[in-house]
């Protein structure tokens, strides 16, 4: 399967996924879910506009540009983009109180996904004759950061 056959898959997952984060909020105004949450509803949400973003991306550019230069654009705005996102990520949980900070291992695998996630655009950067495999990855893992988050929400709950 070609990486931009597997990026629209990625891309229909995600929107899927959304929807059902739709849902998912919607009970959590009505108190069902706890405050503390919110940390990862965000996550999910952000997560998944951005895989729809960056899973996107990349076929429309490639009917305006050659491949190798379209996977070397989408690597660079990935990696521009992912840092910003990681910052602001931190910079929301540097604020946690402390009963959300006593949760804190239920962030630890989001991080790491998201880690491996930028850490597969920076190689997609370095190796070219691998970009568009590495991209993909990248992107897959965003999705599983928010994979991850809705886990942590109900296993946080109901387990």
């Amino acid at each position: 399967m070609d990486p931009l056959t597997q990026l629209g898959l990625l891309a229909t997952i995600a929107a899927t996924y959304s929807g059902f984060i739709a849902v998912f909020i919607a009970f959590t105004k009505d108190g069902r879910f706890e405050s503390t949450d919110g940390h990862f509803v965000q996550a999910m949400v952000l997560g998944t506009i951005g895989v729809m973003v960056m899973a996107l991306t990349p076929p429309v550019l490639s009917m305006m540009m050659p491949l190798p230069r379209m996977w070397f654009a989408v690597t660079v705005f990935a990696i521009v983009g992912g840092i910003p996102s990681m910052i602001y990520q931190a910079w929301q949980q540097s604020k946690l109180s402390k009963e959300e900070t006593a949760l804190m291992g239920w962030h630890a695998p989001g991080w790491a996904l998201g880690f491996l996630a930028l850490a597969a655009f920076v190689a997609a950067f370095f190796f070219p004759d691998i970009r568009a495999g590495l991209y993909v990855a990248g992107v897959t893992l965003m999705l599983t950061v928010s994979i991850w988050c809705f886990i942590a929400v109900v296993f946080r709950r109901f387990f």
